[in-house]
């Protein structure tokens, strides 16, 4: 172990895997608000690491956690779930390394990661998402944990409301997406050490022929459920220009995530 590097580094506020038992018990003396999120193990490219989703939930717990606090509620920066369901198949099917979950086993490992911590004192959940996929799933958990367990929680999918906020702080305009310029920022401020940027070339898909109102997948603002094949995926393991990231894009695109996460908790929770 004497040669071992330093991968990355934590900070921030503890989550409950980095407090003790005690310290957790503390911090639930003034709340019993909990903040989960989960991401997936996928390739993200040659750039960035396979637990991209992971590192970035892992930070946007503690920045929701802040934001929350400034709102004047108290809460758990909870835990990261590095494990998330499949893309389609149509969806980056061709690239190594994927590793992901049914989505029945998705919402079993969720609904009892729930309800090992309700049975611990928490009875609202802040449930957000790293990893878009997971949405609807997340949706059945939450919904299955109110009406079998009266259990508060909400489920939020920052990627909508974002749409408007990226031009305002990247380089390119638009929402690139998997491993694009906002996604490879938000992987720079959480661990830079793990993001290589030498080399990679942008890469868009082709001109979508068919526009459609609302037609764009739900979890990105759209209004539908694609479950077919549409197109073969060429993509390299990401969408855009991931070498115009920059931590400080990322930093600015946690803060804006974070705060929509706690005015929607503000509203529903409390």
């Amino acid at each position: 172990m004497k040669n071992w590097e330093t991968l990355y580094e934590v900070k921030g506020p503890k989550s409950i895997v980095e407090m003790t038992a005690e310290e957790l018990k503390e911090a639930m003396k003034e709340t019993d608000t909990v903040i989960l999120s989960f991401g997936a193990i996928e390739n993200h490219g040659v750039h960035l690491p396979m637990g991209a989703d992971y590192f970035q939930a892992n930070v946007l717990i503690r920045r929701v956690y802040e934001e929350l606090l400034a709102l004047g509620h108290k809460s758990v920066p909870g835990f990261a779930v590095p494990f998330g369901v499949e893309t389609n198949h149509f969806e980056r099917d061709h690239l190594f390394g994927n590793c992901y979950l049914t989505q029945k086993t998705f919402i079993a490992m969720a609904e009892d990661l729930c309800l090992a911590l309700h049975s611990h004192g928490f009875n609202r959940f802040v449930l957000c998402l790293n990893h878009s996929e997971n949405n609807a799933a997340l949706h059945v958990v939450a919904k299955d944990l109110a009406d079998l367990h009266g259990i508060k929680s909400v489920v939020a999918d920052w990627v909508p409301p974002m749409n408007d906020f990226w031009p305002t702080v990247l380089t390119n305009a638009e929402h690139q997406g998997h491993g694009g310029e906002d996604e490879t920022a938000c992987v720079m401020a959480a661990v830079p050490g793990l993001v290589h940027l030498e080399g990679v070339e942008p890469y868009y898909a082709d001109p979508d022929e068919k526009q459609v109102k609302m037609d764009g997948l739900h979890y990105y603002g759209g209004a539908v459920g694609v479950y077919v094949p549409v197109k073969e995926d060429k993509s390299p393991g990401y969408i855009g220009d991931p070498a115009d990231a920059t931590a400080e894009e990322g930093i600015l695109c946690y803060d804006a995530y974070a705060k929509w996460i706690a005015q929607v908790a503000d509203k529903y929770l409390f």
